[in-house]
């Protein structure tokens, strides 16, 4: 029997009769493996294609879903709302609900102007100015100067400070402010005192209703935290709209009067953040509109056609107003509830509600929304005209 060693040389005939068996066995195999390996890459492809053209239709979809949005809105009115300038000062501007047409309303160069409203007959504009110094804050800013002016900001009248968080009557003629020593009903042309209630624990952001039979505001007696109040105008009597368990703010009445948006906001302890949310006078429980995971929601108003929502969207919460992560938006009353993002936990509470579409406006902070036609007005600067005149009652 002979032992092969590694220095033997190895058999000639056996080396050729083992490379032919691996070399037929080998190419069984790629005969075999390859038709498996392009079905293979056939499917990923066509997988991919699948996804890249569900992803494709979707895009096109939601591209066409905020074109029809931005139609609908664009001659609607206009928006008024207050922006940043060059000087670090916050001026008045105006812009059509699509965003376009955006310019300067009115210019103050030393005072910070926001809050601004119409009257109900168009004819008149009211806005709060504070000192340039002074930070702009969502529930302060009604304390500074009350101006009021003609629609395009001409003619301005400064009546200072003793009209805090005033408020258009349906016939523009009264303003209800929010004072003291109660809310006061004022004659707008003679500043004179018409009647009084007692504010009933309501601290700020008064509404008027267009109806004139209702007040709302932000109170801090009708639970541990602040609460969207409904106060009857003549009888003054009170109660909670919103769920008393967690902050609420910046209430606005819908032009039918019997609907309120508000900021829902947060638990103290919990943290999250504001989400726009509608109550109703008929009882009904209160019922969100929008939300987000990472953007506060304030500030909102209806269209006049009520067919849409007008609302800011915040990084940090609004005690200070930044412009750097303030900006506006506009979304379908018919879309709601709906997500701003696909966040875990908006998924778990609003698992039908769509996501889209949002119009994107740009930075602005405090808007207003009114059919009024500002589109021969000229924006005024007080630069160039004459000091505003100031008149006590």
């Amino acid at each position: 029997m002979t032992c092969l060693t590694r220095h033997s040389k190895p058999d000639p005939f056996a080396t050729h009769l083992r490379d032919r068996c691996a070399g037929e066995w080998l190419r069984k195999l790629r005969s075999q493996a390859v038709p498996w390996i392009w079905t293979f890459i056939l499917i990923g492809l066509w997988t991919r294609g699948v996804a890249l053209d569900a992803w494709s239709q979707a895009a096109d979809s939601n591209r066409d879903a905020l074109f029809r949005l931005t139609d609908e809105v664009r001659r609607k009115g206009w928006i008024v709302f207050s922006g940043t300038t060059d000087r670090g000062d916050w001026d008045l501007f105006r812009m059509r609900p699509d965003g376009t047409e955006r310019q300067k309303l009115v210019d103050m160069p030393e005072y910070n102007e926001g809050g601004a409203r119409f009257s109900p007959d168009g004819g008149k504009m009211l806005f709060y100015r504070l000192p340039k110094s002074d930070e702009l804050q969502n529930n302060e800013y009604g304390t500074g100067e009350l101006v009021i002016a003609r629609f395009d900001g001409s003619q301005p009248m400064v009546l200072g400070r003793d009209y805090p968080w005033a408020s258009w009557s349906s016939d523009g003629r009264q303003l209800a402010c929010l004072t003291p020593k109660g809310i006061l009903i004022v004659d707008s042309d003679s500043r004179q005192v018409i009647w009084r209630l007692p504010r009933q624990g309501i601290v700020s952001q008064l509404a008027w209703s267009p109806d004139g039979r209702w007040f709302t505001g932000t109170a801090d007696h009708l639970g541990p935290f602040w609460n969207i109040a409904r106060m009857n105008a003549e009888t003054g009597e009170i109660g909670a709209l919103s769920e008393t368990d967690r902050y609420n703010c910046t209430p606005d009445w819908v032009a039918d009067s019997v609907r309120i948006v508000y900021a829902r906001g947060i638990v103290p302890q919990v943290g999250g953040w504001a989400e726009l949310w509608v109550a109703n006078l008929d009882g009904q429980p209160p019922q969100p509109l929008y939300a987000e995971e990472g953007r506060h929601i304030y500030g909102a108003c209806a269209s006049p056609d009520l067919k849409h929502l007008l609302f800011t969207r915040s990084v940090a919460d609004l005690t200070r107003v930044d412009h750097r992560d303030t900006t506006m938006a506009i979304i379908r009353w018919a879309d709601t509830p709906m997500r701003g993002d696909d966040g875990s936990d908006l998924r778990r509470r609003l698992p039908k509600a769509p996501t889209g579409p949002r119009l994107d406006l740009g930075p602005g902070w405090e808007p207003h929304w009114t059919s009024i036609d500002l589109g021969q007005s000229v924006p005024i600067s007080m630069i160039r005209s004459k000091p505003p005149v100031s008149v006590r009652p």
